[in-house]
C-alpha cells in the first residue's frame, strides 16, 4: 500500500507541474473574454440566488431552483478541502500559499462562470428534470460522443470513488478528534452510520439531495464562520502578523532561494481548485440541473459559490491555523491540525464543535459527489439496473472510505482530479466565446429593463446541439406569450 501511495504522490506532483500555470492562465483568459465578469457583475450574483424556479403549465416547480442548484454545488465545494485541505496546504506550503488560494479564487470566478453558463446552455431534459455537465457539453457542443464518454468515466472515478471516499474519511477523522478513543469499533460504527445516512438520501434522488443540501449547507457553513470569527477575535493580536506572513511569504526571496516557491504556489493552487472546483468539471452538473430563464444567471450563482468557498471559508481555516502559530510550516496535517488550533484557542469543546460541523459539511459533499456520479451514469446508459448498482457501490465505498488511511486517499485525489480538470479546461477554452456572447445578451436585455430570458430565437443560427431553450421551456406560459407577441410576431430573431 505504501508503494501505491508513493507512486500516486509522485505522479500527482508531476501532473501538477504544468497544471498550475494552465489553471492560472486559463482563468486570466476567461477574465479577459468576459470583461472581468466575476468582479463587474457581483451585485447581480446575489440577486440571482433569489430567483424562484420556473413553473410548468400546472404551476409546479420545474426541476430545481437556482438556490437549490447553488446549494448542491456548495455542498460539493464546502467540505474536506476547506478544512483538512487548507490546513495541509498551510502546513506544507507555508502562509504564502493562502495568497495563491485567493488569486486562484479571483480568476477562478471567471472559470466557474464560463463552465456553469455553458453547462446551462447545453443541458438536456431528463423526464421532469434537467441534466448536464462536461460529458453533455463534449457531445452537444463539441460534437464528440467519445469525448463525452471519457469525461463521464472520469467523473465517475473521481466523484463516485475517490472524492466520495475522501469526504467519508474526513468524517471519521472529525469524530476521532472530537471523541478521542482507542476502541476500534468506533470507526466501524461511524462508517455504518455515514453509509446508512447516505443510502437514505440518495435513494430519494437529486431533488432530495437538493433539499438536504439547501437546508444543511448554509447553516453549517454559517456555524463554522461564527466559530472561526470568534477565534480570530480571541487571537486578534496575531492577525497583523498573519497578513504579513501571507503576503511576505507569497513573494518572499527566502522561499525562492530555498527552492520552495513553486511548491508553495502549487499547494495554494491545488487546494484552492480542489476546494472551489472551478474548472474541475463537477459543478457544471449542478448548474445544469437548475431551471432558470437565462444561462448566465446560473453562471453568476456558481461564481458566487467560488467566492464563498475560497475567499470566505478557506480563509477562515487558514487564519484559524496561522493565528494559533503564525510561523507554522513543514507539518503534514489535515483536519487534525485545524482541530488542534481550535482547541488551543477555545478549549476542548472546540474539537466537538468542529467535529459536528465537519461531519455535516463532509456528508453533504458525499451527497454532491453522488449526484455528479448519478448524472454521468444516466449519460452513459438509461438502464435503471445500472443506476441502482451504482447506488449500492457508492454507499459501499462510502463505508470503506471511513476505514482507509487518509494519506492514500489524498494522494489518489491529487492524482485524479487534475486529469479531469484538463479535459474541462480544454473544452471551456474552445467554448468561452459563447459564454461571452450570452453575457452580452443578458446585459442587453437588462439594459432594456427586462428580466433576461434566453430563447432559441435569440441564438446564432450556427450554434448546434442546444435543445432546452425554446420559449415554452425557458419561461412560464404568460411570459412565453408576451415574448412571442413582442418578438416572434414581428419576425425578430
Amino acid at each position: 500500500m505504501d508503494t501505491i501511495e508513493t507512486w500516486l504522490a509522485d505522479a500527482g506532483a508531476w501532473i501538477w507541474g504544468p497544471m498550475t500555470p494552465l489553471v492560472l492562465l486559463a482563468g486570466i483568459a476567461f477574465t479577459v473574454m468576459t470583461g472581468a465578469v466575476q468582479i463587474r457583475m457581483l451585485p447581480a450574483m446575489f440577486q440571482t440566488l433569489l430567483d424562484p424556479p420556473l413553473k410548468d403549465e400546472n404551476g409546479e416547480d420545474r426541476s430545481v431552483s437556482t438556490l437549490a442548484a447553488f446549494s448542491v454545488s456548495a455542498a460539493g465545494r464546502i467540505g474536506t478541502a476547506n478544512i483538512a485541505g487548507v490546513s495541509a496546504a498551510v502546513a506544507l506550503g507555508g502562509a504564502g500559499s493562502v495568497f495563491w488560494m485567493w488569486l486562484i479564487a479571483l480568476v477562478g470566478g471567471a472559470t466557474a462562470f464560463v463552465e456553469s453558463t455553458i453547462s446551462q446552455l447545453y443541458k438536456v431534459r431528463e423526464g421532469d428534470a434537467y441534466r448536464g455537465g462536461g460529458a453533455v457539453v463534449y457531445e452537444k457542443a463539441l460534437g464528440t460522443r467519445v469525448g463525452g464518454v471519457l469525461v463521464a468515466v472520469m467523473v465517475l472515478v473521481c466523484a463516485g470513488i475517490s472524492f466520495n471516499m475522501l469526504q467519508a474519511n474526513t468524517i471519521r477523522v472529525a469524530v476521532d478528534e472530537a471523541i478521542p478513543t482507542e476502541a476500534a469499533w468506533v470507526n466501524w460504527a461511524v462508517a455504518a452510520v455515514v453509509a446508512l445516512l447516505t443510502a437514505v438520501v440518495v435513494i430519494g434522488g437529486v431533488r432530495r439531495i437538493g433539499r438536504v443540501a439547501e437546508m444543511l449547507v448554509p447553516f453549517m457553513a454559517g456555524a463554522y464562520l461564527l466559530l472561526g470569527l470568534s477565534i480570530l477575535l480571541i487571537n486578534i493580536d496575531q492577525v497583523p502578523e498573519v497578513f504579513g506572513n501571507i503576503f511576505g511569504q507569497a513573494f518572499g526571496l527566502q522561499a525562492i532561494a530555498a527552492g520552495s516557491f513553486m511548491g508553495m504556489v502549487m499547494e495554494g493552487v491545488k487546494r484552492a481548485m480542489f476546494s472551489n472546483e472551478a474548472g474541475m468539471g463537477l459543478t457544471g452538473h449542478a448548474a445544469a440541473s437548475a431551471s432558470v430563464s437565462h444561462p448566465v444567471k446560473q453562471g453568476f450563482a456558481q461564481t458566487l459559490g467560488v467566492y464563498l468557498d475560497t475567499l470566505v471559508v478557506c480563509t477562515i481555516t487558514a487564519f484559524i491555523v496561522l493565528s494559533a502559530d503564525p510561523d507554522l510550516g513543514g507539518e503534514e496535517a489535515g483536519a487534525e491540525l485545524a482541530s488542534a488550533s481550535i482547541v488551543d484557542a477555545v478549549g476542548s469543546w472546540g474539537a466537538i464543535a468542529l467535529g459536528v460541523i465537519l461531519f455535516t459539511l463532509a456528508f453533504t459533499s458525499v451527497l454532491a459527489d453522488y449526484y455528479y456520479g448519478e448524472s454521468n451514469v444516466q449519460y452513459l446508459t438509461s438502464n435503471r439496473g445500472v443506476l441502482w448498482a451504482f447506488k449500492v457501490v457508492f454507499v459501499a465505498l462510502t463505508f470503506l472510505g471511513c476505514l482507509v488511511e487518509p494519506t492514500l486517499l489524498w494522494a489518489l485525489a491529487d492524482f485524479l482530479f487534475p486529469l479531469l480538470a484538463v479535459l474541462t479546461i480544454v473544452s471551456l477554452l474552445l467554448l468561452a466565446p459563447k459564454a461571452a456572447w450570452l453575457l452580452k445578451d443578458y446585459r442587453a436585455q437588462l439594459a432594456e429593463g427586462r428580466n433576461p430570458a434566453l430563447t432559441s430565437d435569440r441564438l446564432p443560427a450556427e450554434w448546434r446541439g442546444i435543445t432546452c431553450w425554446e420559449p415554452e421551456d425557458s419561461m412560464d406560459h404568460a411570459d412565453a406569450v408576451a415574448y412571442r407577441r413582442e418578438h416572434l410576431d414581428t419576425g425578430a430573431r
